[in-house]
């Protein structure tokens, strides 16, 4: 009774981490790989975007028929006008200053006032794809600036069911922004003894309200494609318990397809008695610890959208978990790992592929002491600390129906 009559205390407020503190802890922000810029629909015949993304800024705009698209460094090469201001003739960009006309691969077309035109590409441009309404670039840092004639090193990822028209569009979702680096999706996948703390509570979805007596255990597994270097997989069978007992049918088995640094995953969900689905999550890092994670799913049309939904909302409301962790965390280059922890060092040596030689983390030495073992790596030169880049973390956590 007296519990009752006193006042309660104040829950403590989270500690918050600065952004320049966890910033000097990562590798590079930008990791090279394909990225989505924003949906298809966004950019019409005729029509010009601009968008700061990956350290850059850009223009991206369609051909008035509608047959090309295109994307270059934002600024007029003449005196650095912002061509998105402009307006598009044919599949040209012109500039809303001197009305300079620029082709999709950074040249100038024509400068109307004068009968000399530079005869070398002034812009950067960049491949960009439609996939599945949604538009994807390629980026990459180091080496020669880049062209849209310039073939990447392997396509964005595309759903085959889709193409062939088994699955239908079922919706999709804007999380907004989270405050990561995008290397933190791919550390979260191999991090497997993060499930049980974060990750085994069943929640309503679509929210962080938990379901009083339900349980899921996550059966985890990381491996990489023998056949194509730049992807890896995460396997994750949920099982849900209910008041500790298992439920027989309400689980569901996952893969998630990495295509790159953690910019596009692919969440395959095998539903029991119903078929088969698919969630693109898109990072998109507008800021050096800053993400746009975006949502958008396909399914076999046997399965209703209701169900759809609630399996894409199971996942997100097990994402969510993760994001004030993420928000507050560093990286650690050589972290302290117990034996039972996941293959964090093979999957930090499968992210090196995308950064350019002078960019890539050192991971090799081995830079770990695991814990419960006589293993005692060796100690590396002292070197000076430089910004690292960023694991993006992700794990397939509630697939349940």
């Amino acid at each position: 009774m007296l519990d009752k009559l006193l006042p309660r205390r104040k829950r403590r407020a989270k500690a918050r981490t600065s952004n320049e503190v966890r910033l000097q802890s990562y590798p590079p922000p930008y990791p090279d790989g394909w990225y989505r810029l924003m949906n298809a629909d966004e950019v019409r015949p005729g029509e010009a975007r601009y968008i700061e993304a990956l350290g850059r800024e850009l223009v991206v705009w369609r051909s008035e028929d509608g047959a090309q698209l295109s994307a270059m460094t934002a600024f007029c090469p003449h005196v650095g006008a912002n061509l998105a201001n402009g307006f598009v003739r044919g599949d040209r960009i012109v500039c809303p200053f001197h009305a300079w006309e620029l082709t999709g691969d950074g040249r100038v077309a024509c400068v109307p006032y004068s009968d000399a035109t530079p005869g070398r590409v002034l812009n950067e441009s960049f491949r960009v794809e439609d996939v599945h309404g949604q538009l994807f670039m390629y980026h990459r840092t180091g080496g020669t600036p880049l062209s849209s004639s310039d073939e990447p090193p392997y396509p964005p990822p595309r759903i085959p069911d889709v193409d062939a028209g088994d699955f239908v569009y079922r919706g999709q979702h804007d999380a907004g922004r989270v405050r990561m680096h995008i290397i933190e999706f791919a550390e979260n996948s191999v991090d497997f003894a993060h499930f049980e703390p974060i990750h085994s509570q069943l929640r309503v979805p679509w929210t962080s309200i938990p379901i009083p007596g339900f349980k899921i255990e996550h059966i985890a597994e990381w491996k990489l494609d023998e056949e194509r270097p730049h992807v890896s997989y995460f396997l994750d069978e949920a099982r849900v318990h209910a008041f500790g007992r298992p439920l027989e049918r309400a689980g569901a088995s996952a893969v998630a397809t990495f295509t790159g640094p953690g910019s596009v995953v692919n969440f395959r969900f095998d539903i029991p008695d119903l078929g088969k689905m698919e969630l693109m999550q898109t990072h998109l890092p507008v800021g050096p610890l800053e993400q746009q994670v975006n949502f958008r799913w396909f399914a076999d049309p046997k399965i209703p959208r209701l169900v759809a939904w609630y399996i894409v909302g199971n996942w997100i409301s097990q994402w969510k978990q993760d994001i004030d962790i993420w928000e507050n965390k560093v990286y650690l280059d050589r972290p302290m790992l117990s034996k039972d922890d996941g293959p964090v060092v093979r999957m930090r040596r499968w992210y090196r592929q995308f950064y350019s030689e002078d960019e890539r983390p050192t991971v090799d030495p081995l830079p770990v002491r695991r814990l419960g073992t006589d293993e005692s790596p060796p100690q590396p030169a002292p070197t000076s600390k430089e910004p690292t880049a960023p694991p993006a973390a992700l794990h397939a956590s509630s697939r349940n129906t």
